[in-house]
């Protein structure tokens, strides 16, 4: 059970950007969506936050002494020493972390060997967002600790439960005899579980979108054809296009390096949350696909 919310504060609770007039350190920009957290999600649930930075900032001071966050701790640049003072060696695994940077790897990494929970917004350092449990779509300063705090005390899906639904659907959906007549159609298996026939053909990989998905877990069964299907963890890459939650989908910017897929009549792929995927790319030269894309919710 978590206990604690370990906060720092430039670059999650701000965008990082240090504002400097003639007489140091003028000024800090921060999200009233996050003002939110620490009365409202926060302290309902018995959470405390807590801040530990490595900068002094009477300005940060200021903005914990608004938002009644009483545990603040400045100008601590060994992390893990103030944490293991603050909450006690032994409640290391009921805390989590909402971190961006270097520095906070040295408390992340024990909280997380020790069951507890890390974070960070989508523009920490690529470090802190491989290690992360969550990686929040929003930016740092920009509601990024409201979107963490709010995952952080949902109700958290049953692994094995999804695991058998997932495994359920695949062979639900390897005994379909489709054709091209039924590209387009959609078909309703149960409320957590419906499939989509595709009929395209496939494209220059630079035609193709880079997306994920939130709600639902992708099952791909090519039925004819080949393609050439990209894919890299969420926790790498940046935000393109913002998530379209009708619509269950993001788009991300395209990194250097992804895993390279080739996908050939009879094939299937599981694509989960965390998995971005650029698929309906050709191989050498345009190929015609049919193909049986299944979605199983995560809740």
């Amino acid at each position: 059970m978590i206990k604690y919310l370990i906060l720092d504060v430039d670059g999650t609770l701000t965008d990082g950007k240090i504002y400097m007039g003639p007489n140091g350190e003028a000024m800090k920009a921060f999200s009233i969506k996050d003002g939110y957290v620490s009365n409202f999600i926060l302290k309902p649930v018995g959470i405390v936050p807590v801040i530990i930075t490595a900068r002094n900032s009477s300005i940060v001071q200021h903005r914990c002494d608004e938002l009644g966050i009483t545990e603040v701790y400045q100008g601590k640049m060994d992390k893990l020493v103030a944490l293991k003072e603050i909450v006690g060696e032994e409640n290391i695994g009921a805390c989590a972390y909402f971190g961006d940077d270097i520095l906070d790897l040295k408390c992340m990494a024990p909280i997380q060997e020790a069951g507890g929970i890390v974070g960070c917004p989508c523009d920490a350092v690529k470090e802190i967002r491989a290690i992360a449990d969550y990686v929040c779509i929003s930016k740092a300063g920009e509601g990024a600790l409201r979107e963490f705090a709010e995952w952080l005390i949902e109700p958290k899906v049953d692994e094995e439960d999804i695991n058998r639904r997932v495994n359920a659907a695949i062979e639900y959906l390897t005994q379909l005899n489709v054709t091209e007549e039924d590209a387009g159609k959609k078909v309703i298996v149960n409320d957590k579980f419906f499939y989509s026939v595709q009929s395209y053909d496939t494209k220059s990989a630079d035609e193709c979108k880079l997306e994920s998905h939130r709600k639902y877990i992708d099952i791909q069964i090519m039925v004819a054809g080949e393609e050439s299907m990209e894919v890299v963890d969420i926790s790498k890459l940046f935000v393109k296009e913002e998530y379209d939650e009708e619509k269950d989908v993001m788009f991300w910017q395209v990194p250097k390096r992804m895993a390279k897929i080739t996908l050939r009549t009879g094939d299937r792929i599981v694509l989960y949350p965390e998995n971005a995927h650029r698929g309906a790319a050709s191989i050498k030269e345009s190929s015609h696909v049919l193909k049986i894309v299944g979605k199983v919710a995560i809740d």
